[in-house]
């Protein structure tokens, strides 16, 4: 009666610790598929839904890699530098989707003059994402009407905010166009006010609107 007690007693532990360990293993499943990341492509995925920290917009085919390094427009009196990077895997909260994203900072030089310079916080430890002075990564193909386009439909072309140092209500939109031109790197510029929530109504962005050729340095 003992013997038959005792393994009884055996056979319900063992039981119970194959059942315990049967809805770990169940419970880490569950998380896992949970906590699996959706990835959704920038060019042509649509986005990730609001407030979905596992949703990735990601640069998957790596567009934003030929936009990188140090740009510079020079005509007569005017001079303007573009320093821009990718900056991958962004989060702005801790609840918001990651994002990949082109980010950078911006000099410009007017008859002699320097009117901004924000160049030494590109590699700033304490800035990123859109704390940057050029910021964003949308993919765009077609341009509004007053940009100049020499590019093809299928082409992509990103687009990015610039906002002025003293003033972030006071900013601009960039449309970057890469082009290799015999080895020469370019980036074709369509650049415009964006100016919206300034207090004066005047107010517009330093950089007049245009169509600027950069040249990779």
């Amino acid at each position: 009666m003992k013997m038959t007690f005792k393994k009884n007693l055996v056979t319900n532990k063992k039981y119970s610790k194959m059942k315990n360990i049967i809805i770990l293993i169940a419970i880490i499943t569950v998380f896992s598929c949970k906590a699996q990341t959706i990835i959704k492509s920038l060019n042509g995925d649509g986005s990730c839904p609001p407030y979905n920290s596992n949703c990735y917009e990601k640069d998957v085919n790596n567009e934003f890699g030929k936009f990188e390094g140090n740009w510079v427009y020079q005509n007569n009196n005017t001079e303007i530098t573009l320093k821009l990077k990718k900056e991958e895997h962004y989060q702005i909260s801790s609840n918001a989707n990651y994002e990949d994203l082109l980010v950078g900072e911006y000099q410009f030089i007017e008859s002699g003059i320097e009117k901004v310079n924000t160049l030494a916080d590109f590699d700033n430890p304490f800035l990123s994402g859109y704390d940057h002075r050029i910021s964003g990564g949308v993919f765009v193909h077609q341009l509004p009407q007053y940009c100049v386009d020499n590019s093809a439909l299928s082409e992509i072309k990103i687009e990015l905010m610039i906002e002025n140092p003293n003033d972030d209500d006071i900013e601009g939109r960039l449309i970057l166009r890469y082009v290799n031109d015999n080895g020469i790197e370019k980036l074709e510029v369509c650049l415009y006010d964006y100016t919206t929530l300034a207090e004066n109504t005047n107010a517009k962005f330093d950089i007049p609107d245009g169509y600027y050729v950069f040249i990779k340095q």
